[in-house]
C-alpha cells in the first residue's frame, strides 16, 4: 500500500512539474469553465496572480469581440483560435485546444492555450509580402500601358495601400542636387487631401525636414511630425502631416527621387520604409529605362529622317549633276554647231547672190541668142543641153531650194539658241528671267517627246520678269511638260497658262491625260515615287522640282481627276521677295 501511494505521489509531482514548466498555458476547468488549476506560464502571460486566475471563469479571459466556441460534453477534443485579454487590457491571439473528460463522476475541461502572436505576425508578413510582390508585378505591367505621370500615381497608390497611408508624393531631384520638383501626388491625395500645385522647381534648401532624406541620403521616419521644431511650413493647399516617411532613391552618387507617404493611423516602422524603398527604386528604374528608350527611339527616328534627307539630297544632287552635265553638253553642242551653221548660212546667202549674178549673165546670153540669126552647131548644142537638163525648171527651182535651205538653217540656229537658253551655261546664279522665253525654249527641247500625240495650247498672260535661277526653273518646266506628255496615252492637249495674282506670278501646265487618285497625289513629291511603269521614270523629277520651287520661296499646287487629267500650277513670289531670300 505504501509503495502504491508513493508511486501515485511521484506521478502527481511529475504531472505538477510538467504542468508548471510547460511552454504553453494550461488550464484545468470544471464543466462551467471555472478555472481550477493554472500553470506558471499562465500567470506570466496574463499578468494575474494564480489566486486571481483560480477565481475566474475562462470566459473572463476572452476579448469581448472574440468568438467563444462551445464545448460538447463528449470525449472528443476541440481546436479553435480566439483572442484573450491580459490584466492590462491588451489582447493577443491564441490557439486553444480543449478536451472534456470525467473523473469520479464529474466532468472537467483541460485547455492548452498557445500564444500565436509570432505566427500571426508571420502570417501578416507573408500576406503583406504577397501583396507587395503583386504590387511590384502590376507596377511593371502598368509601365507599358500608362503615361509617366499616371504610372507614378499608380505606384503611389500601391505604396499607400501597403503602408496604410493616406497621402503619397514623389519629388524628382535635379542633377545639381540643389533643386527639386514635385512631379506627382497619388490620386487619392489629390482628390481628398491636397490641392498644392506641382510640376514646379524650387531649391531643396527651402524644403522642410522631409527633404533631410536628400541631405542625409537615408530613409527617415517622422512618427510625431507635428512636434518637430525644425519642420518648417507646408505649401498652401498641402495636407496637414501627422506621420511621415521620406525615402531617397539613390543612383550612383546622386539622389534621383524622394518618395514620401504620410498620415498612417499607427506609427510607421522599418517594414513600411522597405515597401517605400522597393517601390521607389522600381518606379525610378522603370521611368529611367522608358526615358532612355524614348530618347533612343527619338534618336533613331531622327537618324532615319537624316538618312532619308541625305538620300534625297544625294539623289537630287545626282539628278542636278546630270542636268548640269546635260546643260553643259547641250551648250557645248550648241556652241560647236553654231559656228558651222553660221558660216553655212552666210555662204548660202553669198551663193544665192552668185547664182543671181550667174543667171543674170545667162539671161543676157539668151537675149543675144535670140538676136543672132546664125544657126551654128554650137548654139544648137547649147539648146539641146538646156532641154536635156530641163534648164527652165532648174532656173525656177534652184531659188526655192535656196530658200528652203535657209529656212532649215534658221530652224537649226533656233534649236541651238534654245539649247543655250535652256542650259543657261555661263549665266549661273540668280538673275532676271523671262519665263515665257524659258517656256518656249523648253518646249522646243522636249518637242520630240510631245509632237506625235500632244497639241500645245499657249494662253500666256502678261507677266513681269522674275528674279530666279533660270536654268533650274527651266528644269521644272521640262519635268512638268514631260510628265504631262507621258500622262497622255494616245492623243490629248497640253495647255500652258501664265498670269499674275496679287504678289505672285503663276505658271500652269494642264494635260488631258489619265489623271491621278487622291492617294497617288499624297506621294507625288516624295523621292523615288512614280506612277509610271518600270523603266519609264526615276521618281525624282517632281521631288527635284518641288525642292527647286521651295528654294525660290514658291509652291506647287496639284489638281487631278482620274480620266480628266492633271493641272500643275507653280507659284513664284514677286521679284522683291524672291530677291531678298536669295
Amino acid at each position: 500500500m505504501d509503495k502504491s501511494f508513493d508511486a501515485l505521489l511521484k506521478l502527481e509531482n511529475q504531472f505538477n512539474f510538467l504542468l508548471r514548466f510547460a511552454n504553453d498555458i494550461i488550464f484545468l476547468m470544471d464543466a462551467e469553465g471555472n478555472i481550477l488549476e493554472a500553470n506558471d506560464v499562465s500567470v506570466q502571460t496574463y499578468g494575474w496572480s494564480l489566486e486571481e486566475l483560480l477565481s475566474r471563469n475562462i470566459r473572463d479571459l476572452q476579448e469581448n469581440a472574440a468568438p467563444v466556441p462551445g464545448c460538447k460534453p463528449v470525449d472528443a477534443g476541440g481546436l479553435f483560435e480566439t483572442r484573450h485579454t491580459r490584466r492590462d487590457g491588451s489582447t493577443f491571439p491564441v490557439e486553444v485546444s480543449t478536451r472534456l473528460f470525467k473523473h469520479e463522476g464529474q466532468t472537467y475541461q483541460q485547455s492548452i492555450v498557445r500564444d500565436i502572436t509570432p505566427r500571426e505576425k508571420m502570417q501578416r508578413r507573408l500576406a503583406r509580402d504577397a501583396k507587395r510582390f503583386e504590387g511590384l508585378l502590376k507596377l511593371n505591367e502598368a509601365a507599358t500601358e500608362m503615361p509617366e505621370k499616371e504610372f507614378m500615381q499608380f505606384g503611389l497608390e500601391w505604396v499607400e495601400t501597403l503602408t496604410g497611408s493616406k497621402i503619397a508624393f514623389i519629388h524628382f531631384v535635379n542633377d545639381d542636387q540643389e533643386s527639386i520638383e514635385l512631379v506627382a501626388w497619388s490620386k487619392a491625395t489629390r482628390e481628398k487631401y491636397c490641392t498644392a500645385g506641382y510640376d514646379n522647381h524650387y531649391p531643396a534648401s527651402q524644403a522642410g525636414i522631409w527633404a533631410d532624406s536628400l541631405r542625409q541620403r537615408q530613409s527617415l521616419i517622422f512618427n510625431d511630425y507635428a512636434n518637430y521644431s525644425d519642420k518648417r511650413g507646408l505649401p498652401e493647399g498641402h495636407s496637414a502631416l501627422n506621420r511621415l516617411i521620406s525615402v531617397p532613391v539613390v543612383e550612383g552618387e546622386k539622389v534621383r527621387v524622394i518618395l514620401g507617404v504620410g498620415n498612417k493611423e499607427t506609427d510607421y516602422d522599418s517594414e513600411d520604409v522597405e515597401i517605400a524603398r522597393l517601390f521607389g527604386n522600381d518606379m525610378w528604374r522603370i521611368i529611367r529605362r522608358q526615358r532612355l528608350e524614348a530618347e533612343l527611339t527619338a534618336n533613331l527616328e531622327q537618324q532615319r529622317a537624316l538618312n532619308k534627307k541625305l538620300e534625297e539630297a544625294q539623289s537630287h544632287l545626282l539628278q542636278s549633276e546630270k542636268m548640269a552635265s546635260l546643260g553643259q553638253l547641250s551648250a557645248g553642242v550648241a556652241h560647236e554647231l553654231n559656228n558651222p551653221i553660221g558660216f553655212v548660212y552666210s555662204n548660202m546667202g553669198t551663193l544665192e547672190v552668185y547664182l543671181n549674178d550667174i543667171f543674170s549673165i545667162n539671161s543676157a546670153y539668151e537675149a543675144l541668142e535670140q538676136e543672132s540669126a546664125a544657126n551654128s552647131p554650137a548654139l544648137e548644142h547649147v539648146h539641146q543641153l538646156k532641154r536635156t537638163v530641163d534648164y527652165d525648171y532648174i532656173k525656177q527651182d534652184i531659188f526655192q531650194l535656196m530658200s528652203q535651205s535657209k529656212d532649215g538653217l534658221a530652224r537649226m540656229r533656233k534649236i541651238v539658241q534654245d539649247l543655250k537658253d535652256f542650259s543657261h551655261v555661263g549665266e549661273e546664279g540668280w538673275q532676271w528671267s523671262d519665263l515665257h522665253k524659258g517656256l518656249d525654249s523648253t518646249l522646243n527641247i522636249v518637242w520630240n517627246e510631245l509632237k506625235y500625240k500632244c497639241q500645245i495650247v499657249k494662253e500666256y498672260g502678261t507677266i513681269p520678269q522674275v528674279y530666279c535661277m533660270a536654268s533650274q526653273i527651266n528644269q521644272v518646266f521640262m519635268n512638268l511638260l514631260v510628265n504631262a506628255g507621258q500622262a497622255i496615252q494616245n492623243s490629248g492637249v497640253i495647255t500652258i497658262r501664265t498670269g499674275v495674282e496679287q504678289d505672285s506670278v503663276w505658271i500652269e501646265i494642264a494635260d488631258t491625260g489619265k489623271g491621278m487618285t487622291p492617294e497617288q497625289m499624297k506621294h507625288i513629291f516624295e523621292p523615288f515615287y512614280t506612277t509610271k511603269p518600270v523603266g519609264e521614270g526615276t521618281g525624282l523629277g517632281l521631288s527635284l522640282s518641288y525642292g527647286i520651287i521651295q528654294k525660290h520661296n514658291g509652291r506647287i499646287e496639284v489638281k487631278s481627276e482620274i480620266g480628266r487629267g492633271t493641272v500643275m500650277r507653280i507659284w513664284l513670289p514677286e521679284a522683291s521677295v524672291a530677291r531678298a531670300s536669295a
